[in-house]
């Protein structure tokens, strides 16, 4: 009974339960984020760059036609650049720095741009025009004579074949030869022989010795004699001048005789050995000698001195190799003498 009663109890419960109307709760709806409105960003405009040409307007920047010169002093503003947002323009502009006068553009505020004209070069007259303008630069000094002798030597042998040449050009290098003729002879350093010059003033003679050194003497008498014997030298400003024009021929027959002397100092050292070897045949003075003429050659200066001094001192290695023989005492009191860079070491 009491399982019965339990039944009937359920099913009564159950059949309420379902005839009720459930009112469910209203699910809430989220909101979907919208965008946020865009920003307004106030735009500054920024204030115009104007150019200044510190010169008067005398031709037309497009047609290259003439324009009136400004009657006033005050520079023409004739160069504007106006940058407004993204756009950038540039623009010409009057005295009055309005745009609206028709003025055309300034061709120094113009780009290039592709397809426009290659840029051009000089004209073809430019380099012309600037080489006839240039100071030509004057021959290196030389020996006096040399140069011009050489000079009519091949016009010479020019003329000895005369069959090549037209009766002008013969004409011109007959011409050629009377002015060197005539520039050699007004030379003031005449050959004397030996390698050595002289010059004949008026009033003083000059010898220019074969390294190019010089020595004057005076040719004076009288009233001059008399100046010169109280320490008056009538003549030294002419001598000065004479030293100034002649300095670069002086320096070049200087340095070709070095240069041959250089090229014989073989020999040179050669006839030193012969002398020194003729002065004593004591041997510690022999030795002393031979330091002495090795450390004299050169090590410095000018390619052709140092090979002169490195054929020098290879001679006299070779010499005291053969001849004499140094003790490791003797070789330590030379180097301490030496002027040499390199060590005296035979």
């Amino acid at each position: 009974m009491a399982v019965v009663g339990s039944v009937l109890v359920h099913t009564v419960a159950l059949a309420w339960w379902s005839s009720r109307d459930l009112e469910l709760p209203e699910a809430k709806v989220l909101a979907t984020p919208t965008e946020p409105a865009p920003l307004t960003i106030a735009t500054v405009e920024p204030p115009p760059i104007e150019v200044v040409f510190f010169d008067e307007p005398r031709m037309s920047a497009m047609s290259g036609a003439p324009v009136a010169a400004s009657t006033s002093d005050v520079p023409l503003k004739r160069g504007r650049i106006v940058k407004r947002g993204s756009e950038t323009g540039a623009e010409l502009v009057g005295p009055s720095t309005t745009p609206s006068e028709g003025t055309s553009r300034s061709p120094y505020m113009t780009m290039r741009k592709p397809g426009d004209e290659p840029l051009k070069g000089p004209s073809d007259g430019f380099f012309e025009n600037f080489m006839n303008r240039t100071k030509p630069i004057p021959p290196p000094p030389d020996i006096p004579g040399e140069r011009i002798g050489d000079e009519i030597s091949d016009l010479r042998a020019k003329l000895a074949r005369a069959g090549r040449y037209s009766p002008d050009e013969l004409r011109a290098m007959r011409e050629e030869i009377v002015r060197l003729n005539a520039e050699r002879e007004a030379e003031e350093l005449k050959p004397a022989g030996g390698g050595t010059f002289k010059t004949e003033k008026e009033t003083f003679k000059a010898k220019v010795n074969a390294d190019g050194s010089v020595k004057i003497a005076d040719n004076v008498s009288g009233q001059d004699k008399f100046m010169k014997e109280h320490g008056n030298d009538p003549y030294r400003a002419n001598k000065l001048a004479y030293l100034d024009r002649t300095r670069d021929q002086r320096v070049a027959i200087g340095k070709r005789y070095r240069e041959q002397a250089l090229k014989k100092s073989v020999i040179y050292m050669q006839k030193n050995i012969a002398r020194l070897w003729a002065m004593t045949t004591d041997v510690a003075k022999r030795k002393q000698g031979l330091f002495d003429l090795w450390d004299e050659c050169s090590e410095t200066g000018t390619p052709e001195e140092i090979a002169g001094g490195e054929d020098a001192r290879a001679f006299v290695m070779a010499h005291i190799r053969g001849m004499v023989r140094y003790t490791p005492d003797e070789l330590r009191v030379l180097n301490r003498q030496r002027h040499s860079k390199q060590p005296f070491a035979p």
